[in-house]
């Protein structure tokens, strides 16, 4: 028979530990294991939502986190699969501490065998499989007596209680006590049947348990102060005794009978009372002897037998329902006839609006003798309670299920700020067990401070005016406080709980935005970086520029001209000598000229000697009229404004943006107009370009690869300005360039 294997998730930044483990791994079988291996705790913790694993390796000491904190951290992500650490140390003391921490072993490097690491990793996977089957047991047992219809109480050889289920607390009317075996009778008001007496302490059925004795069905009296009437008890008792056969205490169980002796009296005072009491009762009652015929029944019994009282009498169940339902009932009565005691049923039976469930109680009758002669049974419709019930738990198990399923904290809170609810998720990102929360103030616990530590009152928190006016509230601009008392930045939603219109709660969804919020912080830190990186590049680019067009119009421009005149005096020289060498010159003079032309227009574009000496204002001039003139494209200044107080670097800016929008329009636009305006508008230098161009697209202006657009945007930035466009489609766009003037 094939096993599967177990699945081993390895974290250990040690890639020569990580290969002997595997290769030990490898030694105890090719199947057996299956290895992951991550050199970083983060890694590690990723790899859990990815995959499935049975069991952890953990070395301590990682790049990115190291010692306890490191086993804090996994187990709190690995959600009970089983830890065994890797440590380079032999402390005992230290491996004790580790263990406690939710460690299941620990190993020492350099003295780990195979047979050693297979026992280790057995052993970790084993002790957690046995502490969750003793956790469901457990939680199994608790359900059990919870759920049981009998009180069962339980003590230790000093009296005091160990075991008190729910039956026990609503039939005694209280919980457990301290005072000692001798004042239980006083403390639980416990009488003989006489309801007089006191019930002797050393009589009582428990405490003769406690000292070896069984007792079966005694009868108590309890005299319960928020009840007029006697409860009678049936208590039965046994001993508790150890593995060895010590006595180590007593169990009793017990029910309340006080409902079958009213009714044995009943029968006894009058059989007419019976009668009436039986007909007037909205449950169906009836009585069938040790055969299975009925001997009486009320009216309400009509409904489901179609036969009058008196015609029911003598008919058992087979005569009157179908196969399966009958056999069912007359299991049930066997078993209360076999054990004697009263015994709590759902059976179904056919109605004309259909099937209908009932919570039958069914007890056996005795006679004088204490005899059973025949068995009563109360049988209480729960049709409708039955089906609300599972829609409840439906809809109940559905809203855990979303709860539970989430990755965001969501909690519940009254109309006093208290908590009503709250998710894993969200106590896991507090810090706390979702019990320490339930019922408390969530503001006080969670809330109380802004993060630099100053007070947050109850009553500037924006989540009370959803609790007082139904009004729904997103923040993402303050932080939560843990138990461990250090906070963390969160974003929430609060919405309003209704009921009947009127605002009884609220409900919290909240994110841990820590990380996206630092994520922002180094986003906006490496945008400026890189904005004053693109500025110092300008800056260097056009100091190039201005070098290079002086050198070009200086250097290359005078150099030119002295060849112009030099040609024209050889031209000169020897015209009388060799007439046959002028059309040379002529032409050789020509392409000088169409030389110092092109070194001027090169210069010029490099870097507008208008810009440097007449400023930006003829600048914009000459460059609209240079495109004009190059492209065929009428351009239409208006200047609003005689003077402008920018920067160089402000005027290079603007003057370059300007330039670069000509040039879109010229390669893209397909305009024939352009309409220029340069204005001053509330302290700002204002360019607006106008084109009766195609319009640009969304999708152009989006794309990261118009690097143009991309220049345009971060120029005007860099000096606190900015670069907006506005287009229709078929009617030319518009771009709007503002930036700041200088301060006189």
């Amino acid at each position: 028979m094939s096993t599967s294997p177990t699945h081993i998730l390895l974290v250990e930044d040690n890639v020569r530990d990580a290969r002997l483990l595997r290769e030990l791994l490898a030694d105890t079988g090719p199947d057996r294991f299956t290895l992951r291996h991550v050199e970083q705790l983060d890694a590690g913790i990723r790899c859990l939502t990815q995959a499935t694993f049975d069991i952890i390796l953990l070395d301590l000491w990682l790049p990115d986190s190291q010692g306890a904190e490191t086993l804090v951290k996994m187990h709190a992500a690995a959600q009970g699969i089983p830890i065994v650490l890797m440590t380079g140390l032999e402390d005992e003391e230290l491996g004790l501490q580790l263990i406690q921490a939710g460690a299941q072993d620990y190993l020492v490097k350099g003295q780990v065998t195979a047979a050693l690491l297979t026992r280790a990793l057995t052993y970790a996977v084993e002790r957690k499989r046995l502490v969750e089957q003793f956790r469901a047991n457990t939680n199994f047992l608790q359900s059990v007596l919870d759920n049981m219809a009998e009180g069962v109480v339980m003590a230790d050889h000093k009296g005091e209680f160990q075991v008190w289920n729910k039956a026990a607390e609503r039939i005694l009317g209280s919980g457990p006590t301290d005072v000692g075996i001798g004042k239980w009778s006083e403390h639980y008001a416990l009488f003989l049947p006489d309801k007089i007496t006191p019930y002797p302490a050393e009589d009582l059925p428990l405490a003769r348990a406690i000292r070896g004795e069984s007792v079966t069905d005694a009868l108590l009296a309890l005299r319960r102060p928020d009840r007029h009437e006697v409860v009678w008890l049936s208590v039965s008792t046994r001993p508790l005794l150890n593995e060895t056969g010590h006595l180590t205490g007593g169990v009793a169980v017990f029910r309340d009978i006080t409902a079958a002796k009213q009714t044995e009296e009943a029968l006894r005072d009058s059989e007419e009372r019976f009668r009436a009491i039986m007909d007037h009762s909205p449950a169906l009652i009836f009585i069938k002897d040790l055969a299975g015929r009925y001997l009486q029944a009320n009216r309400q019994f009509e409904t489901i037998s179609h036969l009058s009282p008196e015609n029911l009498v003598g008919k058992t169940d087979e005569e009157i329902f179908p196969p399966e339902q009958a056999a069912a009932f007359r299991g049930n009565d066997r078993k209360v006839f076999e054990t004697g005691e009263p015994m709590r049923f759902e059976e179904s039976a056919l109605h004309d609006d259909g099937l209908h469930t009932s919570i039958v109680v069914k007890f056996p009758l005795r006679n004088v003798q204490n005899h059973c002669y025949a068995l009563c049974g109360i049988a209480t419709d729960i049709t409708d309670r039955q089906r609300a019930e599972e829609a409840r738990q439906r809809l109940a198990k559905d809203w855990l299920l979303l709860l539970e399923s989430t990755g965001e904290g969501i909690y519940g809170i009254d109309r006093q700020g208290r908590c009503t609810f709250i998710n894993s998720a969200a106590a896991r990102m507090l810090g706390y067990l979702p019990d320490e929360l339930l019922g408390q103030d969530m503001h006080e616990r969670i809330h109380h401070s802004f993060q630099d530590g100053r007070a947050y009152p109850h009553s500037d928190c924006r989540i009370e005016e959803t609790l007082e006016y139904g009004k729904g509230q997103k923040v993402d601009d303050e932080v939560y406080w843990r138990k461990d008392g250090t906070a963390f930045q969160i974003e929430y939603s609060s919405f309003p709980v209704l009921e009947q219109n009127r605002i009884t709660g609220a409900v919290v969804v909240f994110l841990d935005i820590t990380a996206r919020k630092r994520a922002e912080q180094q986003l906006t830190f490496s945008h400026d970086q890189l904005r004053k990186l693109s500025a110092r590049l300008e800056s260097v680019r056009e100091e190039e520029r201005i070098f290079i067009a002086r050198e070009i119009h200086d250097e290359l421009g005078q150099a030119l001209t002295g060849v112009k005149l030099e040609l024209c005096l050889l031209r000169d020289q020897i015209s009388d000598v060799s007439p046959a060498m002028l059309p040379r010159l002529e032409s050789i003079s020509t392409l000088v000229d169409g030389t110092i032309q092109s070194v001027r227009r090169i210069a010029t574009e490099l870097r507008p000697v208008v810009l440097d000496q007449l400023g930006l204002i003829p600048a914009i001039e000459w460059q609209a009229h240079e495109f004009q003139t190059r492209t065929g494209i009428q351009c239409t200044l208006d200047v609003c404004l005689r003077a402008v107080t920018l920067s160089h670097a402000g005027s290079t800016a603007m003057f370059r943006i300007f330039q670069e929008i000509l040039t879109n329009v010229a390669r893209h636009a397909q305009a024939s107009v352009v309409h220029i305006t340069l204005q001053e508008q509330a302290g700002s230098l204002v360019l607006e370009v106008r084109d009766n161009g195609r319009g640009v697209t969304d999708a152009e202006l989006s794309d990261p690869r118009s690097l143009g657009l991309v220049g345009m945007r971060e120029r005007a930035l860099l000096l606190g300005g900015e670069t907006l466009f506005s287009w229709s489609p078929g009617r030319g766009t518009t771009v709007r360039v503002r930036i700041p003037l200088d301060q006189p």
